[in-house]
C-alpha cells in the first residue's frame, strides 16, 4: 500500500485535476510565481489610454476649488471632445449619487450625443428584458457545454465547466434605459483571485440569456471603430481567443483576460479634473486618445491589484483597456493544459522508473535538473511570448513523490538489509547444523524475496534429510505464503499424509526408514543409502560423503533405545569409542573418518569394506585351510599390538568383527566397546564384551588389558580350526561359569591333524589366568609366523 507504483500516479492525478479546475490552495501557490516572472516582462507603454481623475484631490488647487456645476458630466465630456477626444468613458461611482447616470435623463440625452460609454451595475433579472443594443446574443448563456470528446479534439481543457473562478451574476442598481437607447453600456466587475488580488477581468459574463460585455472591451471596440457583433470566439468559448479584425485578445475560464504587469509604471496617463478645466492641457491633447473619467481615490473604491497595490475601479478600468489596445496580455493557450499534462507524465515515469535505481544525491541531482529545466522553460514562455504555464503542480508532484520515492526505496534497503541478515544467518546457522536456529531466522525471511526462497526450500530439504517432517512441513507452508515454488506442494502433500517420511523407528533395531518416499536422510553430511547392519551399539549404514562422494559406512547410536539415567553414560563411552578408533591408523584396522551427533542420535563414519566377516567361516562345512587361518590370525594380531601400543583394547574381538577383503587382507572394526587404558575412570564391575567371547577377568567384571583381546582371539582361532566354540552352556549363567572355570574340549579331539603348535598356541590363549598367558600381541604373532613358515615348507 505504500509503494511509489500506487500513490505517485494516485498523486500525480490528484494535482493534475486540481490543477485543471483551478483549484484555489494550487493557485495561491501558482501566483506568487506568475507576479515574479511577469516583471520580467519587457512591454510598450501605452499613451492612448488617458483617465481624467475626479476625486476629491483633483478638483483642489493652491488657486482654489472648481466649482460643482463645473464638475458636471456633460461639461468635462465637452470640454474632452474640444481637445480632441472622441471615445470616452464615463465612470459613475456611488460617491457620485447626484450624478448618477440612471437618474438623469437629460445626461442620458447628452450622453447619447456624445455616444459615451457608462458603466452598467447589474444584470437584469428572468422578468426584465434586456433592451440596448450593446448586448447582442454574442453566445447563447444556455447553448450546452460541448462534450468530452469535442473539448479533446479542439484541445480543450476536459476539466473546464469544473473551473473554481466560474463567474457568478451580481446583483446591484441597474440604469433605466430608453427603450430606443443606443448607449453603449459595460461592467465594471473585478472578482479576486483566491489569494485575494486581481489579476483578471471576465469581458464577458453571462446574463440570463445573453452575455454581458465589459466596459473597457466596449472601450476598444470603439476606439478601434468595431462593435461586439464584429466579436468572435476561438476555437471554443471555454478557453481560446476573441477576435475582431483589427482585436486578437487571448482569454480563458470564461472569458477572462489577464492584466499585463508593469510594476515600474502604469500603463495609461492620468490627468486630474483640474487641469482640463482650467485649460491647462495642450489643444488635440485627448487625439486619438481613449478617455475615461472617474474617481481614482474614493472612499471604499480600492482593489489589491497584483503587481501595482491598491487601484481604483477607474485605474483598473484604463489598465484593462490599456491591455486589451496593446495586445500585451498574458495568456493561457488552448494546448497549455496538455503540455502540463504530458510533463507531469513525464515526470511520473522519472520518479517511478529511475529515481528508485539512483542514490540519494543522484536522484535528487537529476531530478532538481530537470525541474529547473521546466521552471525556466516556462518562465521564457510568459517573458518572451506572453505564455503562462503552470509550474506549481509539476513541483509540488516532484517534491512529494521524491520525498515518498526515496522513503519507500530507503525502507525498502533496509528492509531487504533485515532480509539479507536473515538469509545469512539461516544458511550459516543450516551448515553448522544448528537447525532450531535456522528455523527461528528463515521464518522472518519473506518468501517474496527469490533469494530467500531457495535458503527456505534448501533448510525444509534439510529438515527432510534429518528426520525432522513436522519442521519440514512449517517451513513449505511459510514458503508457500510467497506462491508456488518448485515441487513445494507435492512435497508438503506427502509430508502430511504420511509424518513418519523420516522418523526414529519404534517398531524394529532399525534408526532411520529408508523405504519412505522424499529426500533421503542424512547424518551429519553423509546421505543414508541403505543399511548394512546391526552392531552391538546400533545400526551400521551405507552412506555417502556428498563432498568427495566417498560410500562410508555409517554406525548409530539412537539414544531412544537407551535409558534416560544411563544415556549420558552411554553417550560418553561412545564418543571416547570415536575419540580411541581415530587414533588409530593400521592397514588392519578400520579407519574411522568423521564422528558426530544429532538431536536424536550419535554417529561416527567409517571405511566401508568390501568382504564377509569371519562368522562366515566359522562352520563346519565353511572352514579355511589351515595356514590360512594362520595367516588369519597373525593379521589380527598385528592390529591388537597397535591398538595396545597406542592404549586401547578392543574388548569384542569374535568372528563378526574382524572382516577379510577379496584381497585377503584382514580388517578389525567395531572398537565399540574399547576404552583408553590411560583414562582415570575405572571399568571394575563393569561388564562390556560378546559373552561367548569374553576373557575370564571380563566375565569376573574385573580391569582388563591387552591380553583380555587374546583369550577373544583364542576362541576365534579355536572356532576357525574346528567349527565349534570352546565355551558353550544352556544359560548365561552356566556359559559365564564355564568361561571362567570349567575346561573346553582339547581342539586335538577335534582336529587331530592339525600341527602340534597349533594346539600349544590355543592352549596359552585360553589361559583362566591372564598372566599364563602371551605377554603381548607381537609374542604371537612371531610364533604364528614360525609356524606359516613351517607350514610354507611342508
Amino acid at each position: 500500500m505504500i509503494s511509489p507504483w500506487l500513490w505517485c500516479p494516485l498523486l500525480g492525478l490528484l494535482l493534475l485535476g486540481a490543477s485543471l479546475i483551478d483549484h484555489p490552495s494550487l493557485l495561491k501557490l501558482e501566483y506568487p510565481a506568475y507576479d515574479q516572472f511577469l516583471k520580467f516582462r519587457k512591454t510598450l507603454r501605452n499613451d492612448q489610454v488617458v483617465l481624467i481623475a475626479t476625486d476629491q484631490s483633483s478638483r483642489h488647487t493652491a488657486s482654489g476649488n472648481l466649482s460643482d456645476s463645473s464638475l458636471d458630466p456633460t461639461v468635462i465630456i465637452n470640454k474632452v471632445q474640444q481637445l480632441g477626444g472622441k471615445t470616452i468613458a464615463l465612470l459613475v461611482l456611488p460617491d457620485d449619487q447626484k450624478h448618477d447616470v440612471s437618474a438623469n435623463q437629460t445626461l442620458m440625452n447628452s450622453l447619447k450625443i456624445h455616444q459615451v460609454i457608462i458603466p452598467t451595475r447589474s444584470i437584469r433579472n428572468k422578468n426584465s428584458s434586456i433592451e440596448s443594443k450593446s448586448y447582442m446574443a454574442l453566445i447563447s448563456a444556455n447553448q450546452p457545454l460541448p462534450d468530452i470528446q469535442h473539448l479533446l479534439l479542439d484541445r480543450q481543457n476536459p476539466l473546464a465547466h469544473y473551473l473554481q473562478n466560474r463567474p457568478e451574476v451580481p446583483s446591484f442598481p441597474s440604469p433605466h434605459l430608453h427603450p430606443d437607447q443606443s448607449l453603449l453600456t459595460g461592467h465594471l466587475i473585478f472578482t479576486p483571485d483566491p489569494d485575494g488580488k486581481i489579476r483578471n477581468q471576465a469581458l464577458l459574463l453571462p446574463g440570463m440569456k445573453q452575455f454581458i460585455p465589459s466596459l473597457p472591451l466596449q472601450l476598444a471596440l470603439q476606439a478601434q471603430g468595431e462593435s461586439l457583433k464584429n466579436l468572435r470566439t476561438l476555437p471554443a468559448k471555454l478557453a481560446g481567443i476573441l477576435q475582431t479584425p483589427t482585436l486578437k485578445i487571448p482569454v480563458s475560464g470564461y472569458y477572462r483576460m489577464l492584466f499585463d504587469i508593469r510594476p515600474e509604471q502604469l500603463p495609461f496617463q492620468t490627468y486630474n479634473v483640474h487641469d482640463l478645466l482650467q485649460g491647462h492641457l495642450k489643444q488635440n491633447a485627448f487625439r486619438d486618445k481613449v478617455i475615461l473619467i472617474g474617481p481614482t481615490n474614493s472612499y471604499g473604491d480600492n482593489h489589491q491589484v497584483a503587481g501595482y497595490g491598491n487601484l481604483s475601479t477607474s485605474e483598473m478600468a484604463a489598465l484593462t483597456t490599456a491591455t486589451l489596445l496593446n495586445s500585451s496580455a498574458p495568456r493561457r493557450s488552448d494546448w497549455a493544459w496538455l503540455l502540463e499534462t504530458s510533463v507531469m507524465f513525464y515526470f511520473a515515469i522519472l520518479i517511478t522508473l529511475l529515481i528508485p535505481r539512483l542514490s540519494f544525491r543522484t536522484g535528487f541531482a537529476l531530478l532538481l535538473l530537470f525541474l529547473v529545466g521546466w521552471i525556466l522553460v516556462a518562465a521564457g514562455a510568459l517573458i518572451m511570448f506572453g505564455l503562462w504555464l503552470k509550474i506549481v503542480p509539476a513541483i509540488t508532484f516532484c517534491l512529494l513523490s521524491f520525498i515518498l520515492v526515496r522513503w519507500h526505496v530507503e525502507h525498502q534497503e533496509r528492509h531487504l538489509h533485515k532480509q539479507e541478515n536473515y538469509r545469512v544467518l539461516a544458511q550459516r546457522f543450516q551448515e553448522q547444523g544448528i537447525l532450531d536456529l535456522a528455523l527461528e531466522k528463515a521464518l522472518l525471511i519473506e518468501p517474496k524475496i527469490k533469494s530467500g526462497k531457495e535458503i527456505l526450500y534448501n533448510l525444509g530439504l534439510e529438515f527432510e534429510r534429518k528426520r525432522m517432517p513436522h519442521k519440514a512441513v512449517i517451513i513449505y507452508q511459510h514458503l508457500l505464503k510467497g506462491g508456488r515454488f518448485r515441487d513445494i506442494k507435492n512435497r508438503l502433500k506427502q509430508l502430511v499424509k504420511n509424518e513418519q517420511t523420516v522418523i526414529h523407528s519404534r517398531d524394529n533395531n532399525a534408526t532411520v526408514i529408508l523405504n519412505q518416499p522424499g529426500e533421503k536422510p542424512t547424518l551429519g553430511r553423509y546421505r543414508i543409502e541403505k543399511e548394512l547392519g546391526q552392531g552391538a551399539m546400533g545400526t551400521v549404514y551405507l552412506g555417502i560423503d556428498p563432498r568427495i562422494n566417498r560410500q562410508v559406512a555409517i554406525k548409530t547410536l539412537a539414544y531412544q533405545q537407551i535409558d534416560q539415567e544411563k544415556l549420558a553414560q552411554v553417550k560418553d563411552r561412545f564418543f571416547r569409542e570415536a575419540e580411541a578408533a581415530g587414533n588409530l591408523s593400521h592397514p588392519n584396522i578400520v579407519t574411522i573418518y568423521d564422528v558426530g551427533e544429532e538431536s536424536d542420535l550419535a554417529f561416527f563414519a567409517m571405511e566401508l569394506l568390501e568382504g564377509e566377516n569371519l562368522g562366515h567361516y566359522c562352520q563346519p562345512k565353511k572352514r579355511l585351510p589351515v595356514i590360512r587361518v594362520i595367516k588369519i590370525i597373525s593379521q589380527v594380531a598385528l592390529a591388537l599390538d597397535y591398538a595396545h601400543r597406542q592404549g586401547v583394547i578392543h574388548r569384542d574381538i569374535k568372528p563378526a568383527n574382524i572382516i577379510m577383503l577379496p584381497t585377503g587382507q584382514i580388517k578389525v572394526t567395531d572398537f565399540g566397546i574399547a576404552r583408553i587404558t590411560t583414562s582415570s575412570q575405572t571399568e571394575t564391575g563393569i561388564i562390556l564384551g560378546t559373552p561367548s567371547y569374553m576373557s575370564p577377568e571380563q566375565v569376573a567384571g574385573k580391569k582388563v588389558d591387552g591380553r583380555s583381546d587374546l583369550f577373544s582371539l583364542g576362541i576365534v582361532m579355536y572356532e576357525l580350526f574346528s567349527g565349534e566354540k570352546p565355551f558353550q552352556g544352556e544359560s548365561m549363567a552356566a556359559l559365564m561359569y564355564n568361561i571362567s572355570s570349567a575346561s573346553y574340549r582339547p581342539l586335538a579331539d577335534l582336529c587331530p591333524k592339525l600341527p602340534a603348535l597349533c594346539y600349544t598356541i590355543v592352549d596359552k590363549l585360553l589361559q583362566k589366568t591372564a598372566t599364563r598367558r602371551y605377554k603381548s600381541a607381537a609374542i604371537l604373532q612371531q610364533e604364528l609366523l614360525m609356524l606359516q613358515k613351517q607350514l610354507e615348507k611342508q
